[in-house]
């Protein structure tokens, strides 16, 4: 976030901080991956066969360049999500299948503990819609990156709830859950109020064709009616 653009707040400094430390070799430092190779045997213009792996390799140093410029737009889906839930916090582990054009073919939150969909999702558009280096050996490149994002000390967190706590409430909806159809595994995040509705929800996975149930099961899960967390808001984070 450039100083110059607005102003100072204890969460646009916590939020900067939490950025630069993916570029300075912490855990949220970009990944590059070549997974074991998948062969292809295609015919060239000559008639011959030729050999082409699945996935190649990704140079580590301009995935970090590419990702690093795209800090302050993946810094702004946080900050409007701070807007709508003000302890809104966790870590997204985002994944980028690049193709040999350099764009991205899809992007995944693998893993995410955010709680709001709409912030996933805003931050999942700037990579998909991000010029990529082109991947080395392979028609697929495969780029990784995570972001820890915590609210200020200010303000109070939410209540932890484990999966228990919700388990009741999830099976006397399992037919709306169910409806949404398979795929996954899904990692789900929730922030439920203090009368038990949910204030917002997000969603991890690393499957390329379960957006659609995975914007199904958002959805649900913030229909769903949950018990009372107590006199302060909770957030659980499930699987299904």
């Amino acid at each position: 976030m450039r100083a110059d653009m607005r102003p100072a707040s204890p969460l646009a400094f916590v939020l900067a901080g939490a950025l630069f430390l993916a570029a300075c070799g912490s855990k949220q430092t970009p990944e590059t991956q070549a997974p074991r190779p998948e062969i292809d045997h295609e015919q060239d213009d000559s008639g011959g066969v030729e050999m082409t792996q699945e996935f190649g390799g990704m140079n580590e140093e301009k995935v970090k360049k590419t990702i690093e410029k795209l800090y302050p737009t993946l810094s702004d889906c946080l900050m409007n999500g701070s807007k709508r839930v003000d302890f809104l916090g966790g870590e997204v582990a985002f994944l980028v299948k690049v193709n040999t054009a350099g764009t991205a073919e899809i992007a995944h939150a693998e893993r995410s503990t955010l709680g709001d969909y709409a912030s996933e999702r805003c931050m999942l558009d700037t990579l998909e819609k991000s010029r990529w280096p082109k991947p080395v050996g392979g028609r697929i490149g495969l780029a990784r990156t995570s972001i820890a994002f915590d609210p200020p000390s200010d303000v109070r967190p939410p209540v932890d709830w484990s999966e228990s706590d919700v388990q009741s409430a999830l099976a006397k909806n399992e037919g709306e859950l169910a409806a949404c159809g398979g795929g996954g595994p899904f990692e789900i995040t929730a922030y439920v109020d203090t009368k038990g509705r949910v204030m917002t929800a997000g969603i991890a996975h690393a499957d390329d064709a379960g957006d659609e149930a995975a914007a199904c099961l958002v959805q649900a899960v913030e229909g769903i009616q949950f018990g009372s967390p107590g006199s302060w808001p909770a957030k659980v984070t499930f699987r299904r």
